[in-house]
């Protein structure tokens, strides 16, 4: 698909927002059916268990496939790319043995799961921490546009299919059947990106793999991108969580339809726009050619911005259309916070794409401090407030808690601009 592709960054571009642009499709149809099908309360109970699976996979992860995409960037052989990928396997396999199991314990603690649920849980779980971790390195290969049709299998097709099979009674809506349908696309999503790096595998590099003191090294390296990461999905899910703790199970399904549109927008964006010149991006600071790199940031950050006004305007003008749909008027008397929340995709944008001009420095410690200084400041602001103001503290500590991150992050830019110019 990319060969075809090579020759034409029009077509590839243009491929690449249709794909995504269908991703995004279908989660908002999802989000809209559920809420529309199950009762507030349901769907808050959905979003708590599904805040617990994203989780687990990103703390599985360790965020490993950013150092490893690094990496495999510099490889010059391919006996080095087929170590790189072969290891991060085994460490992604490993981690998930080791992290599940805990957030297993933590959602059965407020959740009662029967067996199977349990089942499609694991499986969730390592497909997606699979999929998330190896596809960064399909980016780096230069493969975005396989990249994106892959989580649409995985994130899209499911979406769409579920609708699809409720709306003609072969199965009724239950948080169950939205879990098996999850499960089956993320199999299929593995299996494509296993295709794609098949012939990175092979026993022969097994007796080579990194030692356990090389892996605990890497984690080390690994834990500013961890930090950066966690912060990231502190801010989308930490009012699934908090409103379940204090009770507030009607605000949470309102928060949980709420987010699956605002951060649907983040993850959109990047897809379409910055992931097109993740490898170019780096592949120009790789070579020293600082002021290129920078000028592709720029140019992604302006690209991506408008993306994100035109989606955040139509939600503006027709969100409320969408409420009356749903017919639930728990919604509807919450949508001057939605409106609010609208303020989110923007600060996540220009936090996201500062955190490329760090990274593309390798000042991976300024992102984590920058990030962490946020989730901080969210955790006290939530803590002081969420009693109080329910859903509207949550989107407020988000909107603060990313306005923190990004003025740290200049600061940090400015800095390492200006050791830049002094002659070594």
């Amino acid at each position: 698909m990319e060969i075809l592709l090579k020759n034409s960054i029009l077509n590839a571009r243009t491929i690449l927002f249709i794909i995504r642009g269908a991703t995004l499709v279908s989660k908002f149809l999802l989000i809209v059916y559920m809420a529309r099908k199950l009762s507030v309360v349901d769907l808050g109970l959905y979003g708590f268990i599904t805040a617990a699976i994203f989780a687990t996979v990103y703390i599985a992860g360790l965020e490993h496939g950013s150092i490893t995409a690094r990496q495999i960037i510099n490889c010059k052989d391919f006996l080095c790319k087929q170590k790189t990928v072969f290891g991060l396997t085994i460490f992604t396999l490993i981690m998930f043995f080791l992290i599940s199991p805990i957030s297993y314990l933590f959602i059965t603690s407020k959740v009662t799961l029967s067996l199977d649920m349990v089942i499609l849980f694991f499986i969730i779980v390592y497909g997606e921490s699979y999929s998330t971790e190896h596809k960064k390195i399909l980016i780096s290969l230069n493969q975005p546009v396989y990249s994106s049709v892959v989580d649409f299998i995985k994130s899209g097709v499911w979406a769409y299919l579920t609708v699809i099979f409720v709306s003609l009674n072969i199965f009724n809506l239950s948080i169950r059947n939205i879990l098996f349908m999850w499960a089956l696309s993320v199999i299929i999503g593995c299996f494509l990106v296993f295709i794609k790096l098949i012939k990175y595998y092979g026993m022969s590099v097994f007796a080579t793999l990194p030692s356990i003191k090389t892996y605990g090294r890497q984690i080390y390296l690994t834990l500013p991108f961890f930090v950066t990461g966690i912060s990231l999905i502190v801010f989308e899910l930490s009012g699934r969580f908090s409103l379940q703790i204090i009770n507030a199970q009607v605000e949470a399904g309102i928060y949980t339809l709420y987010s699956g549109f605002i951060f649907a927008i983040p993850l959109f964006v990047w897809s379409s726009s910055v992931a097109f010149d993740h490898s170019k991006i780096l592949q120009a600071y790789e070579n020293e050619e600082v002021s290129k790199s920078d000028s592709l940031i720029k140019v992604m950050l302006k690209r991506s911005l408008l993306i994100c006004l035109f989606l955040v305007a139509f939600l503006y003008f027709f969100f409320d259309l969408l409420l009356i749909l749903i017919e639930k008027i728990e919604y509807i008397n919450y949508i001057n916070d939605f409106y609010l929340f609208l303020l989110v995709p923007f600060f996540h944008i220009i936090d996201s794409h500062l955190y490329y001009m760090l990274y593309t420095r390798k000042r991976d410690k300024a992102n984590a401090l920058s990030s962490l200084a946020g989730v901080v400041f969210l955790f006290i602001f939530q803590y002081l407030t969420i009693d109080l103001y329910g859903i509207t503290s949550v989107i407020f500590s988000i909107i603060l808690a990313l306005i923190i991150s990004i003025v740290l992050k200049i600061f940090f830019i400015k800095k390492n601009m200006i050791a830049e110019t002094i002659p070594q």
